[in-house]
């Protein structure tokens, strides 16, 4: 079951309250009090605001000695008071009837967080920190922060929660061309968490974008509803994440789980539900800015025009690496963007549109006004150097403002150098609804995230058990890891293919059923624990004989211990690698890459959260280069794909099925034929306690 997201009417309270208390107000020029009571003030903000100190020998109006002596039930209480006076304090607040809070002390006790936590849970208010640098609502003018931000800016439609209150301060405190509608710095995340604001904020008319900057995810399940609502709500979700460390690579037995992190499985999960990962602030605050401007690439291609040919292969260049697709221009399109640019340009896309300069605020705005019509097109670049007060670019600007009041597509101003100086411009720009990037590499990500960008469907969560589940679950709670044999039995009744097989512990077992299959044989051991039996000189493929196999047994045997299995040899094909991971925040996640010895030399893989049907996996082998070995690659026979995808479909059921139980599962070799897909093997680990 899904956490559900705190309600609605109780986090109106925090950002759009009709009253606000502050507690801790000062009339001393350099303190939080004082800078809290000016911020809150200037902002605009249309309801009350009252102050609170008992302190202030001459209180000014409508300041107050005391919550109790206040005319009016305040919605939202902020508390500005030193650690040791909080718990006071949200006792006072909440019998004076507040349903919202926010702290700005950092409180590190961790038992007076509970407390106040629990007090306020159960009094039914929100709480915003402790350890807060406090919110802003633009929107309805509300300032509640004692660190100074500016407060002309112009509302928009970026929410930003953040972790970090100095990312908060960096990114309102530097340039306008991010228009925010809100923005909060959670704090400790006492009693609201990241994802109860995610999921407010995506429900607000106002937001066409969400930033957020995490060290960590409080509350995983209630997160990853708020992100599949937020896309379903078609407003794109941008994630930073910090504090990245390994997902019990000391501890796993696969290659699966020592090559995937817990970060790749929190990235796979944001992809999945519809959101964004940026890997630096630029990038977060450039994807925001491309996202925030409202329009969508109907398909996945860009355009782009230059003043310049050396920095238009830079942008080619940079394109190709980051996958991002030129879309090809149709005779049309290129016939109309010769008839207005100078002879001797070709019309060509990415543009190099300048000349000799003659017309050629004329000639940018039709060419761009023509590829940007053009239906191969989703998003267009408008690509120079912008800085303030040179009168080339004040051309440019008004060029790209005509192209843009033609299309209905994206069109972003872009910067090659991040260090441009174009706040002006930009401003102004960001007026029209036309977003600025400033550095090529952002660009790349910003534009290549808006290209990509698509509402996901829901996951269906398999609410009704698999029939053999409960079997397994009873198996699992008293074992450390499944041997092979098992593991075989377990993949089978979840539909994956395997091998004739048989474990045995004697010879004569397993001579007698090589003889049985009547054809080659491959012998392992089954050694407990034994997970990388190659490593061990634990495989002996190829037995053709009886003889042959009794041999080996033999070998093995004394070197090993007695327990082995014996497997039919299977036929030659495609070797690929399945594996499942259960990460403990956010579940489990299945790997897909190529396998055999490939699995530690060709760093390639797609994680999926599980679980998923066949056509989603199918669709992310695709993406993998190693993909076109199973489609004909230079003639080759086409090999079963859509086998692969069904048994990668099927491992994501088994490991959402055994969430509680498997630490890990994997698979490599799968052999993929031009009929099947058949698991070579099988390792399986259970989860601590």
């Amino acid at each position: 079951m899904l956490r559900q997201p705190a309600p609605s009417p109780a986090l109106d309270a925090l950002f759009n309250p009709r009253s606000v208390a502050l507690v801790g107000v000062s009339d001393k020029p350099d303190s939080y009090g004082h800078a809290m009571l000016s911020m809150c003030q200037g902002g605009g903000f249309a309801g009350r605001i009252m102050g609170v100190n008992p302190r202030l020998s001459d209180p000014p109006q409508n300041v107050f000695a005391a919550l109790c002596d206040l005319p009016e039930t305040p919605d939202h209480v902020v508390l500005c008071v030193a650690t040791d006076r909080v718990e006071a304090a949200v006792e006072d607040a909440l019998v004076a009837g507040a349903k919202a809070l926010t702290i700005f002390a950092e409180c590190p006790d961790a038992d007076m967080r509970r407390r106040i936590g629990d007090r306020a849970r159960s009094a039914g208010a929100v709480m915003c920190g402790p350890n807060s640098m406090g919110l802003h609502d633009l929107t309805h003018g509300l300032r509640i922060t004692p660190f100074p931000v500016p407060l002309d800016l112009s509302p928009g439609g970026i929410g930003l929660i953040v972790q970090s209150g100095s990312v908060l301060g960096a990114l309102m405190n530097n340039g306008r061309a991010l228009r925010f509608c809100r923005a909060v710095s959670t704090g400790s995340e006492t009693v609201t968490t990241a994802a109860d604001y995610l999921d407010w904020m995506a429900g607000r008319k106002e937001t066409t974008a969400i930033g957020l900057f995490l060290e960590s995810v409080r509350d995983p399940q209630g997160f990853m509803a708020a992100l599949e609502r937020a896309s379903s709500r078609e407003i794109p979700v941008v994630v930073m994440k910090v504090g990245r460390s390994a997902l019990g690579a000391k501890m796993a037995l696969s290659h699966t789980g020592a090559l995937v992190g817990d970060d790749a499985v929190f990235r796979a999960m944001v992809t999945r539900l519809g959101g964004h990962m940026a890997d630096s602030l630029d990038e977060m605050a450039a994807m925001l800015a491309v996202f925030s401007q409202g329009r969508r690439a109907s398909v996945r291609a860009i355009a782009s025009v230059h003043d310049s040919g050396g920095e238009r292969e830079l942008l080619a260049d940079m394109a190709e690496g980051a996958g991002l697709r030129f879309a090809t221009l149709s005779e049309e399109t290129r016939t109309k963007m010769l008839d207005v640019l100078e002879p001797g340009l070709k019309a060509e896309n990415p543009l190099d549109a300048w000349g000799t300069g003659q017309g050629a605020e004329r000639s940018f705005a039709k060419a761009t006004e023509a590829m940007m019509a053009d239906p191969a097109v989703g998003a267009g670049l408008y690509v120079l150097n912008w800085r303030d007060g040179y009168y080339l670019h004040e051309m440019h600007e008004r060029a790209l403002a005509t192209a843009h009041a033609t299309t209905s597509k994206p069109l972003i101003a872009v910067s090659n150098y991040s260090q441009s100086d174009g706040r002006g411009v930009a401003r102004r720009l960001s007026e029209q609804g036309i977003p600025m990037v400033l550095g090529m590499q952002n660009s790349v990500a910003a534009v290549k995230a808006l290209v990509d960008h698509r509402p996901t469907a829901p996951r269906v969560l398999h609410p009704r058990d698999f029939g053999p589940a409960a079997n397994w679950r009873a198996r699992l709670e008293t074992r450390d890891w499944l041997g092979e044999a098992e593991g075989y039995a377990l993949f089978s009744d979840y539909g994956i293919a395997v091998p004739r097989h048989l474990a045995v512990t004697s010879r004569d077992e397993a001579r007698a059923f090589a003889a049985a299959i009547c054809a080659p044989v491959i012998l392992k051991t089954a050694k407990p624990g034994l997970s990388h039996k190659s490593d061990h000189d634990g495989v002996r493929p190829g037995l053709e004989t009886a003889d042959q196999v009794a041999a080996a047994y033999d070998e093995m045997a004394g070197r090993l211990g007695a327990e082995a299995l014996v497997a039919e040899m299977l036929p030659k094909g495609a070797e690929w690698a399945l594996g499942a991971v259960n990460d403990p925040d956010f579940g489990p996640a299945i790997r897909i890459a190529s396998g055999g010895i490939l699995v530690d030399l060709l760093p390639e893989q797609v994680l999926l959260p599980a679980p998923f049907d066949a056509e989603e996996a199918r669709t992310a082998i695709l993406t993998l280069r190693a993909s076109a070995l199973l489609t004909g690659y230079r003639g080759q026979e086409p090999l079963a794909i859509d086998a692969l995808a069904e048994a990668a479909a099927a491992l994501s059921r088994l490991a959402w099925d055994l969430r509680d139980h498997l630490a890990e599962a994997e698979i490599n070799p799968v052999f993929v034929t031009r009929d099947a897909a058949i698991a070579a093997d099988a390792v399986l680990r259970a989860r601590d306690g």
